[in-house]
């Protein structure tokens, strides 16, 4: 198992994890702070804006990398602050969409400026044009190799 350690891809591994879990938590602490949101929850809104205000749970779930379950239980509680609401698909009386409210795209829209700006700050601004180039590509081949 020591021998385990040495490969080497392991401490490449281990910087990407730590490195992902720090601005991680940066990023969630900001928002926390600044919107009281959390990531999961930002997510949600900022993909349902870039979706013109309405998506179908199912796509809503595979788009913030939820399971329905998970989706369904932060929409219960999203729609319990006003944020969003469910409607059903008038075509599928099994089927719902997740429509974004006025004030959860105000909220979005105000959070997206900070976010935006503190992701630049510490990540945009520490990568060159050549860094992101490659980084995009890494991440791109890691992604294609995943089940």
């Amino acid at each position: 198992m020591a021998a385990e350690n040495h490969v080497p891809w392991m401490a490449t591994w281990l910087r990407f994890v730590r490195t992902h879990t720090r601005l991680w938590d940066l990023v969630e602490a900001q928002m926390r702070k600044d919107h009281g949101l959390t990531m999961a929850r930002y997510d949600v809104l900022a993909t349902l804006v870039n979706a013109d205000g309405r998506l179908g749970l199912s796509d809503l779930a595979s788009s913030v990398l939820l399971s329905q379950s998970g989706v369904s239980k932060l929409l219960d509680r999203m729609e319990r602050s006003g944020l969003v609401y469910r409607e059903p698909d008038p075509s599928d009386g099994r089927s719902a969409y997740a429509t974004i409210t006025p004030l959860g795209r105000s909220l979005a829209e105000e959070a997206r400026r900070g976010h935006h700006e503190l992701v630049r700050d510490l990540f945009g601004s520490a990568l060159d044009e050549h860094d992101l180039t490659d980084l995009d590509r890494i991440m791109g081949r890691i992604n294609a190799s995943l089940p």
